[in-house]
């Protein structure tokens, strides 16, 4: 054979090698793709290969560069598309192995245990208690069953929701908000709650009465329509002591630096924010609550006198912002509404449309009530109340339609939405509904103030409130906790200086659950009661609570 037959034959056969070696290399980049999208819910892992198709495919360094970053979070001890039942038996494990490793190491005592068990919670994608929790009541928790369920159903719902913000799959356009699979974890978790509460009985031991624990829970704030309603009565409270007082009224709006903003919108269209850095909404809440705290403590060191409400939403990618309501003598409420901005632009001020964006104000108009302002955010944020066909101008959508997502939003980030500040403690003004006959006193603030919230006249409690100086009365409670703390002061009456005293009557009352798994107590509205423990016998929870 000629040397020129061989040459030609070896190339071909070097060809035939590459282009299997490249075959081959495709097959493994599609199986590391493959793998990394198996990471992901299926609903949305559909999405995520469709956009790094989009990048450039597995030919792009920068797309599989943005498949590792988004998929990362779906690594873990649990797939994000774990079922309940998932975590149910992953909490059954943890807590095994939880018992495993305190029996062999009890002998190192119980601060060397306690750093075992949180290296294992660490294992298992969850923080262990925090410092202020004992050594022992921390053990305690850590070979809990129902401690790592509540756990790691947070924490499963923290990574999923993230790693869907960080896909683009959390925005306007697809699910604004919240992922589908948090709106569908909250609905599940209404329908937990909604079954234990219509087995359960309360029972009062000294009279009798039983009550369906479902119907005591329906006139609480529990309730959406009952917490609304309350903080509507709250806010008319407030207009009327800020009409009363001649303190004028401003609407504010505080957001994030855009570097915590996923997506950014454009016209009508939204899309990848490139200076995202992966602030979660937890995290950018914890910013804004940053900011609030130092404006607040300004004020204070200069003696401004400011009041009102502050709410937290959700923009269609998830990050929050706020909306508040301040009422204030003018010069007072210009001074904080000037070092509030100068907190807001601190971080990343120079940032282009910052000075625009960050911190809005608006005076109120002549006669218009703060109470019109916040009715639409009070609404928009639990209910949908009275909102009709209204568009919610983050999402296109109707409200109605957008209101189940905003509650996932806040319960799988904990986000508090609504904090009054500057007004009378709203514990007192509950404790005072639940006393409904009048004090044979005459000139006495505490009747005064009981009376106005019996009659939901907030404006009025205040004066009261503030005029007789009115504070809760808490008393310690005689018992431990299931997991050995110290059990929370409950209320027990509310004082009028140091002398009036008006007391709840005192009243145990046990709560029997009907064909339920053994859980601990539930916690009776109001009450000083932690939710998150129950007592020894898991049948019949008692606490010692004051009149129904």
């Amino acid at each position: 054979m000629s040397a020129a037959k061989i040459g030609r034959r070896s190339h071909r056969d070097f060809a035939h090698v590459l282009a299997a070696m490249e075959k081959q290399e495709e097959m493994r980049a599609a199986a590391w793709l493959a793998g990394r999208l198996d990471l992901l819910p299926a609903r949305w892992s559909a999405h995520v290969g469709a956009e790094h198709r989009r990048r450039g495919g597995l030919a792009s360094a920068a797309a599989n560069r943005w498949a590792l970053a988004v998929t990362e979070a779906g690594r873990g001890r649990l797939p994000l598309s774990a079922s309940d039942d998932d975590l149910r038996e992953a909490a059954k494990a943890a807590a095994k192995e939880g018992e495993d490793i305190a029996a062999l190491a009890a002998v190192r005592g119980g601060a060397a245990l306690r750093a075992l068990l949180t290296d294992h919670c660490r294992r298992w994608g969850i923080e262990g208690p925090g410092p202020h929790i004992e050594d022992g009541p921390a053990i305690k928790r850590m070979v809990c069953g129902r401690w790592w369920l509540r756990r790691l159903r947070r924490a499963l719902g923290r990574r999923c929701d993230g790693a869907a913000i960080a896909a683009g799959v959390v925005r306007r356009g697809m699910w604004p908000y919240a992922s589908q699979d948090a709106v569908e974890r909250r609905d599940a978790q209404r329908r937990r709650n909604r079954r234990a509460l219509d087995k359960a009985v309360i029972e009062c031991e000294e009279s009798g009465e039983a009550l369906l624990l479902s119907d005591v829970v329906k006139g609480s704030i529990a309730n959406p329509e009952v917490k609304r309603s309350e903080l509507m009565v709250r806010v008319r409270g407030c207009d009327a002591i800020a009409t009363e007082n001649g303190d004028a009224c401003e609407f504010w709006t505080l957001t994030t630096p855009s570097r915590m903003h996923a997506q950014r919108i454009t016209g009508a269209v939204s899309d990848e924010n490139p200076a995202y850095d992966g602030t979660t909404p937890k995290e950018a809440q914890s910013y804004l609550s940053k900011v609030w705290a130092r404006a607040r403590a300004a004020w204070k060191r200069r003696g401004l006198r400011v009041f009102g409400l502050r709410t937290a939403e959700p923009h269609h990618d998830g990050t929050p912002h706020w909306h508040l309501i301040a009422y204030g003598p003018a010069r007072d409420l210009r001074f904080a509404r000037r070092l509030l901005r100068v907190y807001a632009l601190r971080d990343s001020g120079d940032e282009k449309g910052a000075r625009q964006h960050r911190f809005k104000a608006m005076k109120a108009r002549e006669g218009t009530k703060g109470a019109a302002y916040a009715a639409k955010y009070i609404s928009k944020n639990i209910n949908g109340e009275g909102m009709g066909g209204d568009i919610d101008h983050e999402t296109g959508r109707k409200v109605d339609k957008t209101v189940l997502r905003v509650d996932a939003w806040a319960a799988t980030w904990g986000i508090r939405q609504f904090q009054f500040f500057g007004c009378p403690s709203v514990g007192i003004w509950r404790t005072l509904r639940r006393m409904r006959s009048p004090f044979a006193v005459v000139g006495s603030m505490l009747e005064r103030a009981r009376a106005a919230a019996d009659e939901s006249d907030f404006a009025e409690f205040w004066r009261a409130t503030v005029k007789g100086s009115l504070r809760l009365i808490y008393r310690a409670a005689a018992h431990l906790t299931a997991y050995g703390d110290e059990a929370a002061a409950r209320i027990v009456g509310v004082a009028e200086g140091e002398g009036r005293r008006a007391l709840l009557p005192e009243k145990t009352w046990v709560i029997h659950w009907a064909g339920l798994p053994k859980t601990g107590g539930f916690a009776f509205p109001r009450s000083r009661v932690n939710n998150c423990t129950g007592p020894e016998n898991p049948a019949a929870a008692v606490f010692s609570v004051g009149g129904l």
